[in-house]
């Protein structure tokens, strides 16, 4: 493969035509109801993932109404709708999709069918396409202004050779975006053995306790006023410069995105500081969500959060406040919390937990000599995760460059 790739690389782009995109591809507008189809199988925009050309989750008719999109095998679904999240599609099903897309087909005698779905992924499309969306909100891209749209393409005879250099090159993609869901599986079964002490226990020697599950005999039930303090002072006088914030509205996502918001400090009266190691929890959710999560404020030196999250930290400081991170990221206290949450007077739609009740509830306490063993192996269990995710981003890397490479037209 290596050859091919030096040969495709350094390929003349002299001889290449433009196109407009209507010659390009067409653009399948038949309608479906849903309520009122034999086909089964629904994709949303949510389903589809930026710069992944095969769809990796599917719905199903009975999610959705209104008026739908049909697609057959072949076609890419393309997200018309803010195009700078990159979602373009393989289908090789009969289905129907969002009518926030647009479904394409390519035109056999200009581009390759199986080079058509590279193309839509390349920055030379995906960036016409952000420049000519409309809108501020949701940006979004017109058939009409997109089929005028001219792009070069390279010669008849070159494509199917491109196409299968670039699908040997995301089926490596594939096998490891595979093996990153099983690993993931493998990690879940292992973390909750591991932090419950089940791994080195035989049949017999693990109690049962409700809603906590089966732990070591030696272990014991706290609450979590045993082992956490709540953090009680608000802010009443922030520095002048804006601050990293977590706001309410952001308890479901991840951390790496908890501390990207600045708000200017006359906004953050009543808001916690917290520091680096310490708890926030998000006590407001929606229902038919997961319980709000309780994240460690581990990538940043300090943080100030809505009055809208319980906060606390340990006790003291130790391994055992390692242990609990990897607890609390595991999800162990859901249902618990699920358990005790009332739905607000006046957040409607939205579930509370109350600090005392949130502090009242139970978590294990591992026997001295336990943590030091568990916490090495969770440390080797995330780095070979590491490594996997490390390897799929390369690839995912090289196989956009590789894409880009081969479709910019800078001669």
């Amino acid at each position: 493969m290596r050859g091919l790739r030096n040969n495709v690389l350094k390929i003349k782009k002299t001889n290449w035509e433009k196109h407009v995109f209507s010659d390009i591809a067409v653009n399948i507008s038949e309608r479906v109801d849903p309520m009122n189809t034999d086909l089964e199988i629904y994709v949303g925009l949510e389903h589809i993932d930026g710069e992944m050309i095969h769809l990796k989750r599917l719905g199903k008719k009975s999610d959705v109404k209104g008026t739908k999109l049909r697609c057959y095998p072949g076609d890419v679904i393309f997200g018309r709708r803010r195009a700078y999240l990159r979602k373009a599609a393989l289908v090789d099903f009969n289905g129907f999709c969002s009518a926030h897309s647009l479904v394409l087909r390519a035109n056999p005698d200009v581009i390759h069918p199986r080079l058509f779905p590279f193309f839509l992924h390349s920055n030379v499309f995906m960036d016409r396409a952000v420049k000519i969306s409309v809108g501020s909100l949701s940006p979004t891209i017109n058939w009409g202004t997109l089929k005028e749209q001219q792009f070069h393409l390279p010669p008849k005879e070159k494509q199917s050779q491109l196409a299968e250099f670039l699908w040997s090159s995301t089926q490596v993609i594939d096998k490891t975006y595979e093996l990153r869901k099983k690993n993931d599986i493998f990690t879940n079964v292992a973390l909750k053995s591991l932090l419950l002490g089940q791994e080195s226990n035989e049949k017999g020697e693990l109690k049962h306790i409700s809603r906590i599950g089966d732990i070591p005999k030696d272990w014991t039930v706290v609450t979590m006023s045993s082992v956490f303090d709540r953090i009680v002072q608000k802010n009443k006088n922030l520095e002048s410069d804006n601050v990293l914030t977590i706001s309410a509205q952001q308890g479901l996502v991840n951390q790496e995105e908890y501390f990207t918001r600045k708000i200017a400090s006359k906004n953050l009266k009543g808001y916690y500081l917290i520091s680096e190691g310490e708890f926030v929890y998000n006590k407001s959710y929606s229902e038919g969500f997961p319980a709000g999560v309780i994240k460690s404020l581990d990538k940043y030196k300090k943080g100030v959060v809505s009055p809208l999250y319980i906060c606390f930290k340990p006790k003291e400081s130790s391994e055992l406040n390692v242990y609990y991170k990897h607890l609390f990221n595991f999800g162990f206290l859901n249902q618990q919390i699920l358990s005790i949450a009332k739905e607000g007077a006046r957040n409607h739609g939205l579930l509370n937990v109350s600090a005392n009740d949130f502090f009242n509830l139970k978590i294990p306490l591992p026997c001295e000599g336990f943590i030091s063993s568990v916490l090495e192996k969770i440390d080797s269990i995330f780095l070979n995760g590491k490594i996997i995710d490390e390897y799929y981003k390369a690839n995912k890397e090289l196989n956009k460059s590789l894409i880009n490479q081969i479709f910019d037209y800078d001669v």
